[in-house]
């Protein structure tokens, strides 16, 4: 082998060991720079540099590495036999090449192996035993192809025919693309509605904790609350009752001689007849000059046309002192005793202000309950009771006259509270009980209206467990539900007019359905059943 020549051996990227190993065994060199590409990973690892060291050594040749990456230049310096260098320019200006054996610099010599055994054209190889050598994978070995002669006929003839296939397997993909792309089918339905209704008696009961489907029981609780009233209103009797009193002047005159002094509301009285009493209306004195008067006002202590008495009636004087010391006598008739029209109190007038106050007493109590309710619940205006603790009526008595008859009461206000909610919900499982098989409530549709109240439990039970019947009603519109994917499942593939007679019959519809595809050159719609949409509207 020369030794006055070098040989560069350029690797490429993914050459492994055993590449490597072919490649120094056939280098016509005994002097090897080995180029190794930034991109080759197997020399980037310091147990192959060694390897490749000692394959080097003993194919016998001398190796030197040519390498930018700074990884194998940093491992490199490990490998104490290895040299390596940063160009291939500093390698061969490198005093390395002659200490290598090398006479003096010569022209590189860049050789690619082409076979793996026998003769090379101007190079003598050692014997060496024969074996299979993996080639070099950018020296591909071309070797003629025989002349088969009329065996060539039925390679051509299975070349022909997986042209075809290949043929038919493009236009197979091209067709699933176009499945997946063209057509379109489009279904519209409209599913049928029935409306549905249920009607109920409702027992809100106290004493109930949970919804009793088969009682019909619902949870409600009572409430209450203590109010006070007062209540007024005129008698509705009236009659002509004595209203003014009657007035005039009496003549007072001494008779004693001396001095007589008449204090204010001195009774005088007249002396035939009905006995009418009245008063002075002042103190008066009398001089002690005999026969001396003085005139004085008097008033009747009676009321009405009893103390309109005539002239010279008033002459009694019921002091037996006075009576000695003065006499006297009306000279004029006195005058403006009246009657006229007087409220009288009668039983009725007392139960009917009974009756009134014990209604404001229920609409201020329902009124303050209600405020208290949560949300959904309500308060029957039948389950509300009033109960009287105390009832005043001034005046007292029947037949008393008073122009205003006055009752005050206290009292309990109680009721019955119930959860909309529980009632709606009971409502609601006889409202599905009618809906037929198939079909499903809208809810939108649902309305539930508590109707009249039938029946009240007794308020004043001891246990408050007063209970509320009331009708309840339940209505909407049942709707039939539609699969679409049944719905695909039974028109894919079938023409526009089939499609809409079978969805007509297989399905409870609201009127014609809609079916179109596109684009519309088949007439029909797709059979994918992904490629079909389905739509339901309400």
């Amino acid at each position: 082998m020369a030794q006055d020549r070098y040989q560069i051996i350029q690797l490429d990227a993914d050459d492994d060991i055993p590449l490597i190993r072919d490649r120094l065994e056939w280098a016509e060199a005994g002097v090897v720079l080995l180029l190794v590409p930034a991109r080759n990973h197997t020399l980037r690892s310091l147990v192959n540099l060694k390897l490749v060291t000692r394959l080097a050594r003993n194919a016998g040749r001398r190796m030197a590495l040519v390498t930018d990456d700074p990884h194998v230049l940093e491992i490199g310096r490990e490998v104490k036999e290895l040299v390596i260098f940063t160009s291939l320019k500093r390698a061969q200006k490198s005093s390395w090449l002659p200490a290598a054996g090398l006479d003096g610099p010569a022209p590189p010599v860049e050789v690619q192996v082409e076979q793996a055994a026998g003769d090379v054209s101007g190079v003598n190889l050692p014997e060496r035993p024969l074996k299979w050598v993996p080639r070099p994978k950018h020296l591909p070995f071309f070797q003629p192809r025989p002349n088969l002669g009329w065996r060539s006929l039925p390679h051509r003839l299975l070349s022909a025919t997986g042209f075809l296939v290949l043929l038919v397997v493009l236009a197979a993909m091209m067709a699933v693309v176009l499945m997946f792309t063209y057509p379109e089918g489009q279904v519209q339905v409209k599913p049928a509605s029935r409306p549905v209704k249920a009607d109920l008696v409702v027992r809100a009961n106290p004493k109930a904790d949970k919804i009793d489907y088969a009682t019909l029981d619902i949870p409600a609780r009572v409430v209450q609350v203590e109010l006070h009233n007062v209540g007024r209103m005129p008698p509705s009797s009236t009659s002509d009752m004595p209203t003014e009193r009657a007035t005039g002047q009496v003549t007072f005159i001494n008779r004693s001689g001396v001095d007589v002094t008449i204090p204010m509301s001195t009774t005088l009285t007249t002396s035939s007849g009905t006995t009418v009493r009245f008063l002075t209306a002042y103190t008066v004195t009398l001089s002690s000059t005999l026969r001396s008067g003085v005139q004085v006002p008097v008033v009747a202590v009676d009321p009405g046309p009893i103390g309109n008495v005539a002239a010279g009636q008033i002459n009694r004087l019921p002091d037996p002192v006075l009576g000695r010391q003065v006499t006297v006598v009306n000279e004029t008739p006195t005058s403006g005793g009246k009657v006229a029209p007087a409220g009288v109190v009668t039983r009725a007038d007392k139960d009917r202000l009974w009756a009134i106050v014990l209604q404001q007493l229920h609409q201020a109590g329902y009124s303050q309950l209600s405020a208290g309710l949560g949300e959904q619940e309500f308060i029957p205006p039948e389950s509300v009771a009033v109960l009287p603790l105390e009832g005043t009526y001034q005046p007292s008595l029947d037949g008393e006259v008073t122009d205003l008859l006055t009752l005050e009461m206290q009292a309990v206000v109680r009721a019955t509270v119930i959860g909309g909610q529980n009632a709606n919900q009971l409502a609601l499982a006889a409202l599905q009980a009618q809906v037929p098989a198939g079909y499903r409530l809208d809810a939108v549709s649902l309305q539930f209206i508590a109707g009249e109240v039938v029946s009240v439990g007794d308020p004043t039970a001891a246990d408050a467990g007063q209970t509320v019947s009331f009708k309840m009603q339940a209505s909407g519109v049942a709707r039939a539900q539609i699969d679409a994917g049944q719905v695909v499942s039974e028109v894919r593939g079938l023409p526009l007019e089939k499609a809409q007679q079978v969805l007509g019959q297989r399905f409870p519809l609201a009127g014609t359905p809609s079916v179109t595809v596109e684009p519309d050159w088949l007439g029909r719609l797709p059979w994918l059943p992904f490629r079909i949409t389905v739509t339901v509207t309400e």
